[in-house]
Parts: C-alpha cells; structure tokens; sequence
C-alpha cells in the first residue's frame, strides 16, 4: 500500500474503529445467517434423521417446489395484505398522525401529552408474546373486552378469530408498532425551523398547505427510511400471529415468515425453510431499492 493509499485510512483510522464493533455484530448476526439461509437452500437439509447428518446438494428442487407450492402464492397474498393493512396504512400512517398531534399539543403546553405519549410507548416496550397472550383475551369472543364492550352498546360479539383473522392480526400489529414511527416522526419535526411555518402564514396558507407544501417535502427523506424499517419489520413478523392464530384458520393468517418457521422447525425441512427465508430476502431487498429511490426522487 503505497503512502498515498495509506492517508485516507490513517485519517479515518478512528471512525473505523468506532464503526468495528457494529460491523463485526451485523455480519455475525446479519450477514452471516443471511448466506447459511443462502447456501441451505440449496441442499435438502433437514432438522432430525439421516438429512440433518449428511445434507446434499439438491440444486434448485427446493425453488421448483416452492413456486410449484399451491400454498406459496396464498402466503404471499397474506403477506401484501398484512404489510400494506399493517405497516404502511397503520403504523406509518397512524405514526405520523400521532406525532403531529402530540407535536401540536407539546408546542401549546397541553397537560394530556405526557399521558398520550406513555400509553402510547407502553405497547411498544411489551413483549411480542404478551403482546400477542394480551390481544387474545382481547379478541376472546365470550369474554373479550372488545366483545364486551360491543355488547356495551347494543352490538352483538364478533368471532374475529373466525370471521376477520387477518383484520385481528392487523389491528394488535398496528397497536404493538405504531409507537416506533410516532418517535421517530416525532423527532423529525422538531428539526424542522418554525420560520418556514410562519412565512406560510404570512403568505396566507392555512394548515393543510403548510403541512402538504413544508412538513411532508422536509419528512420525506425520513418517512421513507421509516416506511422501509416498518415494512421490513412487519414482514418479518411471525411471534405476534403465531400466539394469535398460528397461521390458522386454513392458513388464513399464515405470513411468509410464520410459513419459513413451519417448515423449518415444525415440518424439520431446514433446507426449504432456507429457501422461503431466502425468497423474503429478495423481497425485503426490493422494498428497500424502491424506498430508497423515493427518497432521493425530486419531489
């Protein structure tokens, strides 16, 4: 390496070893997992008997069966629909709208914030599976609180386990995650100078116009690393509807993730589990190629 090589290095020798630890825990825990998902799919590995032993090279079988898979394309149905009903219509949107009324409130000393804000955050910090333990005593037709509290006016019990899955399993996503978009849009509106709102008002816009012309050009850049964190998030999702529904009723509720585990750890096919894994990555990375050209797109 010659010295002129030599001086970026030493000049950022400091930020790299800063940069070192995060690096070495996203490729063991990241990139690591991510290429044994990658090189599993190709071979016929399995959790118990003689395949978890001695797996072999199957090629591209366990592709074939999975596109040729009656159930596959259910899944990803499912998927879209939990994704688009969860992430983007629920967490992003009700985030967004959160964080603009709690900053509305906070900038005019409203007593009610901090309230809003702690309940709000108190669904997040749960754990997934209480989370989900939490929402099946909610959804409990006989003695749910939903139930009861229809029952309160005048309506009669709903078997949201039976007749709305995937709306219940949208609704305890939406509750469980919308936190993490509200703090971080919260955040993001605090940088932006109340000189541009007041020259708004100047120029007689009233509040729809500041918010379409300043607050959403200004948010975009994060509202798309949000809308990609979220997205990939909820897709990855599997925990939450595994203690609601399992899947179930008749794979009504079965999202790509929770349809990986299954065949990785309950039907004991490590290789094709890989190989769904695999399929959600490609998916994840193209989320985040079209995310992050919105970001940059001029607006």
């Amino acid at each position: 390496m010659t010295a002129s090589r030599r001086a970026p290095f030493r000049r950022n020798r400091l930020y790299l070893a800063g940069l070192s630890p995060a690096a070495f825990l996203l490729a063991l825990f990241f990139v690591g997992p991510a290429i044994w998902a990658l090189l599993s799919s190709f071979t016929n590995r399995a959790l118990v008997g003689i395949d978890a032993a001695n797996p072999r090279f199957v090629g591209l079988d366990n592709y074939v069966r999975l596109f040729g898979d009656p159930d596959f394309a259910k899944v990803i149905l499912n998927s879209v629909v939990f994704v688009i009903g969860s992430a983007i219509i629920g967490q992003f949107v009700l985030g967004l709208g959160l964080a603009l009324l709690l900053d509305y409130a906070e900038r005019r000393g409203f007593l009610a914030t901090s309230l809003v804000y702690a309940a709000v955050l108190l669904a997040w910090v749960n754990p997934t599976i209480i989370a989900g333990f939490l929402w099946v005593a909610m959804f409990d037709f006989y003695n749910g609180s939903l139930n009861v509290g229809l029952g309160h006016v005048g309506l009669g019990p709903i078997d949201w386990f039976g007749s709305g899955p995937m709306l219940a399993v949208i609704i305890a996503n939406i509750w469980r995650g919308t936190a993490f978009t509200m703090l971080i849009f919260l955040g993001a509106l605090r940088t932006i100078p109340s000189d541009i709102y007041e020259a708004a008002r100047v120029d007689g816009a009233n509040a729809f116009r500041r918010f379409w012309d300043h607050t959403l050009p200004m948010l975009r850049p994060i509202a798309a690393l949000t809308l990609l964190s979220v997205t990939m998030a909820t897709f990855g999702t599997f925990i939450l509807i595994q203690a609601l529904t399992n899947g179930g009723p008749a794979l009504q509720t079965e999202v790509i993730a929770l349809y990986a585990y299954h065949q990785a750890f309950q039907a004991h096919a490590v290789g094709y589990g890989s190989t769904i894994a695999v399929v959600m990555l490609a998916l994840n990375l193209g989320f985040a190629i079209v995310f992050l050209r919105w970001s940059r797109a001029r607006a």
